[in-house]
């Protein structure tokens, strides 16, 4: 049976960019809080009907963080999708550059930190999605996957 691609955003797949952005050997992660829990994500978010990636990217970029940043290329792909069937989350990294703006947590109720890590730092945090050892891997240079797989961290 062939699926079409409009046929998978009819059925509510979300689009999510997220940036990876790299200093002196370290990762920029912005940290929400939902529920009283804190998790750690690549900072982005979804794509807005007729927004380009690269433009939801730029502007998540300067919402959450007050920043610009210049998107370069993708770096992997992966899918996030509920066991329970509730949600279907394609999620696009792309390698990006900073390009000016003063670091600020965003007005967002759910923003709750924001940092650079190395990759040793990375590999114990609670991420979603579960893309740790991609983004360590990413850090020390190395070869990585382009698609990761359909992830979920239960």
């Amino acid at each position: 049976m062939e699926i079409l691609i409009s046929d998978i955003f009819k059925r509510g797949v979300t689009v999510r960019v997220s940036g990876i952005l790299i200093q002196d050997r370290t990762m920029l992660l912005i940290a929400h809080k939902k529920n009283g829990e804190i998790y750690w994500l690549l900072p982005g978010g979804g794509v807005k009907y007729g927004e380009s990636l690269s433009q939801a990217l730029r502007r998540e970029f300067r919402e959450e963080l007050g920043i610009s940043v210049e998107v370069d290329e993708i770096l992997f792909i992966c899918d996030s999708i509920d066991p329970r069937g509730k949600r279907h989350i394609l999620n696009i990294s792309f390698g990006c550059a900073y390009r000016g703006g003063e670091y600020r947590l965003g007005d967002e109720r759910r923003l709750h930190d924001y940092g650079f890590f190395t990759g040793q730092e990375i590999t114990g945090k609670r991420l979603y999605p579960p893309i740790n050892t991609a983004l360590t891997t990413i850090i020390d240079r190395k070869k990585h996957d382009f698609y990761l797989g359909c992830l979920w961290l239960t």
